[in-house]
């Protein structure tokens, strides 16, 4: 590589006075000193040199604000009733029971995706099957528990 001046630099270094990847600011702000690698993108800035209040974060907003964490609070607050599907597929039929894991692991995937109402809608729907499954499942037991009674009275 050569420099304006017809100078050959040897490969992978740079020419004085020009910055190098990885040094110096990474959005704007004061650089680094010189030879010293600015901090990673992500972690908080020095003490004393906080985000001005009524300023947008760099890392979107938070819970109401509309960013990552959506209008209610994080993603992965989120419930799946991962385990309550999985226990209406034995209390409330095989049909219901199937439907109640598709839900739960439609949750999953949009929280993964980070749509934030498709998932809070899924898991709605979930808890709905879930509710469901485990009341029909409950009235079966019982029925089914009556029934055993009044034949073995019958005998």
């Amino acid at each position: 590589m050569t420099n304006p001046y017809g100078q050959q630099q040897p490969y992978g270094q740079q020419p004085q006075g020009q910055p190098q990847p990885g040094y110096g600011p990474p959005s704007g702000g004061t650089p680094a000193p010189y030879g010293q690698p600015s901090p990673p993108y992500g972690q908080p800035a020095p003490y004393g040199q906080q985000q001005p209040y009524g300023q947008p974060s760099p890392f979107g907003g938070g819970p109401g604000m509309g960013g990552p964490g959506g209008p209610g609070g994080s993603i992965q607050e989120i419930p799946d009733y991962k385990g309550w599907a999985i226990a209406s597929l034995f209390l409330g039929g095989v049909l219901l029971g199937i439907f109640a894991i598709m839900k739960s692991n439609e949750v999953g995937q949009y929280k993964m995706q980070g749509n934030y109402q498709m998932a809070e809608q899924a898991s709605r729907t979930t808890k709905t099957i879930c509710l469901i499954s485990t009341i029909l499942g409950g009235l079966g037991c019982v029925v089914g528990l009556i029934i055993f009674i009044v034949s073995l009275a019958a005998l």
